[in-house]
């Protein structure tokens, strides 16, 4: 009989529990960025132990040596008795324990990476990733686990957690937390300091919002965007599938990216996130993503997503409704709760996903399930040339949901949309959480709950590489999607003396970086100009029409002011030797997608059922 998969746990499931795995977590090496972790291993009926790491991250589809930095490896039984034992793998350790004891598996672990993925710690905080360092006991994962955390040595006084604690008042040294099972514990991420949270109730459920990072922010502006968020989704869902919820939100420069977990998640900004409006937006579509995912992909997932197998890939081609789907509402449901007007929406709709896949070649070189299927080898192992090999599941997964929710409006005559099938799938899962969802799942359940058919065209967007049919399905609801090249209008002193006329934007082809005063390629979009003049990956541009260019605004401005009327003369270098190239540049591609001047009754009907809730 297969063991239930539980992911659900309430704070009140683990009060007073007891476990027969433990971790301690100390932090003697803080300063030298150390965790020292004991993993006591009790009630053991077998002479050997097997014990493992998890080889990648649930919602991170990559195959990590996350144990690479687990060293100083100590393993006796309770009274100090050394073990034999060894390496059966790289992340796997086997253990000879005669007398059936209590064993300790003592280690440090080196963690000195900040991310949403990883772990780090120092002389003002921890924040651990126990997926990345804390190891499971082959056979004993759906036990309870619990985690000691002793901040003996270090003056930190606050602990956040979605983790449960283990006794009401959590005061005391060290204090306890518990999960109901391995894939809860390691689902659960803890940051342990002397950081800044506030606290919002909705619907019953506690939210708490946890700063990590020294920088200046208004916690009460942050508690009021990021509650009204949370109103949109409770609105949008029916109910919070959970009793506690933590928002991890780190803030430093160049920081990114975002993690989901079951009753948590860790959002990465810069902090111009809190100083420009446009970036304010993009941090909030960002926590709206990953507080979306608590429902779609943690819950609503695809079938081979749980229970987990951590040694290895676990392929999917359903990527696109784990990622695609929410990247298409995590937009949508920020319009929703006031972080854009509906301009600033269609705009974003228009530039960082219409047309942003525009400028992806490869959409028409692998489809959107292989794109997900090969996500382990594809998406999370970059390659500067990725943009023309395939396209994103997140993206063109996004732009799928969208025409299908605009179909689905379209067919049902103004009835329905997609996000009523995310409900009824939501419904399902509460009824049996135990199995996922295949791809005919999700197409009865749309069609079922819609009474609508789109089988047909599901299977052309998700199989095919062929240009998806964007003005067929927009001119419905009165949209106008349009590229076209860009120009420049005549510009006036005062009220009537022309100014100088200036050239279009040109479009090069090159993502470049600079280098203390060098400008590297670092991407060339394929059957671009720079590609055509042969310009490559990891070359050096030197000089635009025999002047030296060392910043990327020269290159912009040398190559601006050229225009596109005449090749301009390039020199650049490729391991060492010099070459000379003509650059034909071409007028930029604007994306815009407006409401038509000439919108019908029907289609603006069928547009604000739509954009409004």
């Amino acid at each position: 009989m297969q063991t239930p998969f539980i992911i659900e746990q309430t704070d009140a499931q683990l009060i007073g529990s007891k476990a027969d795995i433990t971790y301690e977590i100390s932090f003697e090496h803080a300063t030298r960025h150390c965790i020292s972790i004991r993993m006591i291993i009790a009630k053991n009926t077998s002479t050997t132990i097997i014990a493992k790491s998890p080889v990648w991250i649930p919602g991170s589809y990559k195959v990590r040596d996350m144990n690479a930095h687990q060293h100083a490896i100590r393993i006796h039984d309770v009274n100090g008795t050394p073990l034999e034992w060894k390496w059966l793998a790289k992340h796997v350790m086997e253990i000879h324990n005669p007398t059936q004891s209590d064993i300790v598996i003592a280690y440090e672990y080196y963690a000195n990476d900040r991310g949403v993925r990883t772990s780090h710690v120092n002389r003002n905080h921890a924040f651990i990733m126990p997926v990345a360092c804390l190891m499971y006991v082959e056979g004993r994962m759906e036990e309870i686990h619990h985690v000691k955390i002793d901040t003996r040595h270090t003056e930190w006084n606050n602990i956040s957690t979605a983790l449960s604690p283990i006794t009401p008042d959590n005061n005391q040294q060290p204090t306890i937390f518990g999960a109901l099972n391995y894939h809860i514990l390691i689902d659960s991420p803890i940051e342990i300091g002397n950081h800044r949270s506030t606290y919002f109730d909705i619907a019953g459920s506690k939210h708490e919002i946890v700063l990590i990072g020294n920088e200046s922010v208004d916690m009460e502006w942050i508690k009021g965007e990021i509650k009204r968020a949370v109103e949109i989704q409770y609105q949008f869902w029916g109910d919070l599938p959970y009793d506690r919820y933590v928002f991890f939100l780190m803030i430093g420069e160049g920081l990114r990216g975002g993690l989901e977990h079951l009753r948590c998640n860790v959002s990465a900004v810069d902090p111009s996130a809190f100083l420009d409006r446009s970036s304010a937006q993009g941090m909030m579509a960002l926590l709206v993503h990953e507080f979306f995912h608590t429902w779609n992909v943690k819950r609503i997932r695809p079938i081979e997503l749980g229970p987990f197998n951590y040694e290895q890939e676990n392929y999917t081609r359903m990527l696109w409704l784990a990622e695609g789907w929410t990247s298409y509402y995590d937009d949508l449901l920020s319009y929703r709760s006031g972080f854009y007007s509906r301009d600033e929406y269609l705009s974003v709709l228009a530039q960082a996903h219409l047309g942003k896949l525009a400028r992806v070649q490869g959409r028409f070189s692998m489809s959107l399930k292989d794109s997900s299927f090969l996500a382990w080898t594809k998406l999370y192992t970059m390659s500067p040339d990725q943009h023309n090999q395939f396209p994103s599941y997140y993206t063109k997964g996004g732009i799928v949901a969208l025409l299908l929710d605009i179909l689905i409006i379209v067919k049902s005559g103004g009835k329905h949309k997609l996000e009523h099938a995310l409900r009824a799938m939501w419904e399902q899962y509460k009824i049996d959480g135990q199995r996922g969802f295949t791809e005919d799942d999700v197409i009865a359940i749309i069609e079922t709950t819609c009474n609508v058919s789109i089988k047909q065209e599901f299977d052309a967007w998700h199989n095919g590489v062929e240009e998806l049919p964007y003005q067929s399905i927009f001119d419905h609801i009165g949209l106008e999607w349009k590229e076209h090249q860009a120009h420049t209008p005549q510009e006036w002193y005062g009220d009537y003396r022309p100014f100088h006329p200036k050239n279009p934007q040109v479009f090069f082809g090159c993502v470049i970086s600079e280098d203390h005063g060098r400008l590297f390629v670092r991407e060339v979009e394929k059957d671009s100009p720079a590609d055509k003049a042969g310009i490559g990956i990891d070359d050096e541009i030197i000089a635009v029409n025999g002047k030296r260019v060392n910043t990327r605004t020269m290159l912009i401005n040398a190559l601006q002011s050229h225009g596109s009327k005449q090749p301009a003369q390039l020199i650049a270098q490729c391991d060492g030797r010099m070459y000379e190239t003509s650059v034909h540049l071409i007028p930029a591609m604007l994306f815009t997608l407006k409401i038509s001047d000439t919108i019908s009754g029907e289609q603006e009907h069928l547009l604000d059922y739509w954009l409004n809730a």
